[in-house]
């Protein structure tokens, strides 16, 4: 029991309760907590799809070469099962360890799944091959480990660390609602932070360095809540106790446990009935909103860093301090990109060259030498220069895959290696000659039309050649086929953008920061907008929050139509703008509804289902995360919906089908709101 709660104890049993003016320093313990627990988790968060789908920046960590459909489907089942374990880690806490324990238990979980997520690297096979069960169970089962801890652990942190804040303040303490407010800020910040620190890492050194730190965020966490709580955290979120039956009840606790017992057991009335029926129906609201919302870990964030551009513009640039643009800024997107194809081919290539022999494994001292390693892969050359090597590195490497030990191959590609080689030859010429026409500004124009004629000739033989070793070698060809696709793609889309000066783009991951930097700016805002149409009794009831958020929430995909048409049609990436729109709609419709949302199941919740309805609540949540991925895997690489646009236009039906479903369901919350505020009977957050 705490000091606060001990002098409320004391008091007469007819004295009115004092309150503390301060908040205690065990909310600033709890604060620091939930802060690194939420820069563990979303760090994880912002790199796991991008992991999973192979988008590297450098070949020693290569990814799993997974495609969307399925990380996303992976994505959706981590996120749903983060939100159904709460059930079960919360009753654990109640009924035996604790809040505390259950929280210190968490921690030390997560920050064990984060490390065995980085471990990943230490015991695959090796850069180039798709993990599967069947090229690499170890690698998987290492991987499915961490994520499992992840799981685990959030399952006993998330429901009870607010649990705990509750517990700092005495039932009717009015700073129980402007608590809660401090330690959503450090849910905010946590997550602001840990995109652009852990997020920058993993992109620029490798995934798995973002992973460990994550986990090493965690580990601060766990050491200011174990050290600091000792001190402040006193009686709070202890184990629970059983009741002693012979023990003395003041007169006050007496009659607190008996209307306790009577709202327990007493019959449920139309009214309670009333309100049963409003939670569920927002339930299914929350569903709606949180399958679009959670897009933006999977489809959302494949699209950052595939189909935007994010490009540091010269100017800022120029005013940048060179420690900042060393160590917070990417190379070119375009080179990185290209680069990371031809590392791949290269791994490909050398796996085609040996099979049916036994993989070469790597020691332990190489493993453990590679998993804390911080090795940057960055050239200092001019980018037109580094990307003429690279253009003549994957030549080299079509020429590898063109000696085939199968005859009927080796006939067919001979007559090949001869236009190949002249193609080549052509590519080098004209490209000496862009580089004069340049330095003279004259017939760049035409130029360029060549050498793009070229390419194409040249992808056509490329093409033949990968269909003739994928009709040999079976998957492993095909395997080559798809990659050298990738990296034809690329080399075309580069053709003309280099001038030989550095180029710079910020992080994927950044844009998972918007999220939590528009909580942390508008909150306030949203705050004092709620005030000020309550003084004038004309606040929105809770029903009609939802309805505004969900259509707010629409809205901000509705503008990504745009933005994936421009990146389909333009031949080359929509603007960063689209993005941050998207995302802030997305902040202002979570504001309308999250904050009221557990507000509300706790006040509409007749005592004897109050932890069942909070059941449904997170079981929603839960559906919708599930929902989200698959609706992901389904759509979000633009294959499989075809409803207004078509698939020329790239994404903007999958963006179309995200806002539609928010739309129409808070059409139907809006037409529903006047009735379902009514059945809350008074009970309006």
């Amino acid at each position: 029991m705490s000091a606060d709660a001990e002098s409320l104890h004391a008091q007469e049993p007819n004295a009115a309760p004092t309150f503390p003016k301060h908040h205690p320093a065990g909310l600033w313990v709890l604060f620091t907590t939930e802060m690194w627990e939420r820069f563990c988790f979303y760090a994880m968060r912002a790199i796991l799809v991008l992991y999973l789908v192979d988008v590297s920046t450098n070949e020693s960590t290569p990814g799993f070469g997974w495609s969307e459909a399925d990380a996303y489907r992976l994505y959706g089942i981590y996120t749903c099962l983060v939100y159904f374990l709460p059930l079960l880690g919360g009753w654990i806490a109640d009924q035996y360890l604790g809040q505390r324990r259950c929280v210190f238990l968490g921690g030390m979980l997560m920050a064990l799944g984060e490390f065995c997520l980085a471990a990943t690297e230490f015991v695959r096979i090796g850069g180039g091959t798709k993990v599967t069960l069947a090229t690499d169970p170890t690698a998987l089962a290492v991987f499915y480990a961490g994520l499992a801890l992840m799981i685990i652990g959030n399952g006993f942190f998330k429901p009870c660390i607010s649990v705990m804040v509750g517990q700092l303040y005495a039932a009717g303490d009015r700073m129980r609602d402007s608590a809660f407010s401090i330690f959503y800020m450090g849910i905010n910040v946590g997550a602001f932070f840990s995109p652009l620190i852990a997020g920058t890492v993993a992109e620029k050194y490798g995934y798995h360095h973002g992973f460990i730190i994550a986990g090493i965020g965690m580990i601060l966490g766990l050491i200011s809540f174990s050290f600091f709580g000792r001190a402040y955290l006193k009686g709070i979120g202890d184990a629970p106790h059983k009741h002693d039956p012979n023990a003395e009840l003041t007169p006050q606790e007496k009659a607190a446990r008996e209307k306790a017992l009577y709202e327990q057991t007493r019959p449920l009335v139309k009214e309670d009935w009333d309100r049963l029926y409003v939670i569920l129906v927002l339930s299914l609201f929350v569903i709606a909103f949180w399958v679009s919302f959670e897009q933006a870990g999977s489809s959302l964030n494949v699209f950052a860093k595939a189909q935007t551009d994010r490009t540091i513009v010269p100017s800022v640039a120029a005013i940048t301090p060179k420690f900042i643009a060393k160590n917070l800024y990417l190379n070119n997107e375009d080179l990185i990109e290209f680069k990371a194809a031809v590392d791949r081919v290269k791994a490909l290539a050398d796996q085609a060259s040996h099979e049916g022999e036994e993989s070469k494994v790597q020691s332990f001292g190489e493993r453990f030498k590679h998993l804390f390693t911080f090795e940057l892969i960055r050239d200092e050359r001019p980018l037109d220069v580094l990307y003429s090597d690279l253009k003549t590195e994957a030549k080299k490497l079509r020429d590898e895959l063109s000696k085939s030990k199968y005859p009927n191959v080796q006939t067919s590609i001979e007559a090949l290696d001869k236009e190949i080689a002249t193609v080549h030859s052509k590519i080098e010429s004209l490209q000496e000659e862009l580089k004069a026409a340049e330095a003279e500004n004259r017939h760049v124009a035409a130029v360029k039309k060549s050498l793009k004629e070229q390419n194409q000739r040249s992808s056509v033989i490329v093409g033949a050649v990968s269909s003739l070793l994928a009709n040999e070698q079976g998957s492993t060809g095909t395997d080559i086929q798809e990659s050298l696709g990738k990296m034809k793609k690329t080399e075309k889309g580069l053709e003309g953008k280099f001038d030989g000066k550095t180029a710079y783009t910020f992080p994927t991951t950044w844009y998972q920061s918007v999220n939590a930097l528009g909580i942390v700016v508008f909150a306030p805002i949203f705050t004092v907008i709620w005030f000020f149409l309550a003084a004038r009794g004309i606040e929105p009831s809770t029903p009609m929050k939802f309805a505004i958020g969900l259509l707010i929430l629409s809205l901000g995909f509705f503008l990504m139509i745009p933005g994936a048409i421009e990146a389909k049609t333009s031949g080359g990436k929509a603007g960063p703008h689209w993005l941050i729109w998207c995302y802030l709609f997305s902040t202002w419709g979570e504001l309308c509804l999250s904050p009221v949302g557990l507000s509300m199941v706790t006040k509409l919740s007749p005592a004897r289902y109050a932890s069942s309805m909070m059941g449904v609540w997170f079981i929603a949540s839960s559906v919708a995360y599930l929902l989200a991925g698959e609706l992901a895997r389904m759509f979000g690489s633009g294959e499989g919906v075809d409803l207004f646009f078509g698939p020329e236009k790239g994404l903007a039906d999958f963006f179309l089908l995200m806002g539609a479903i928010p739309f129409v369901i808070g059409v139907i919350a809006l037409c529903l709101a006047p009735k379902l505020k009514r059945m809350m009977h008074g009970a309006s957050v």
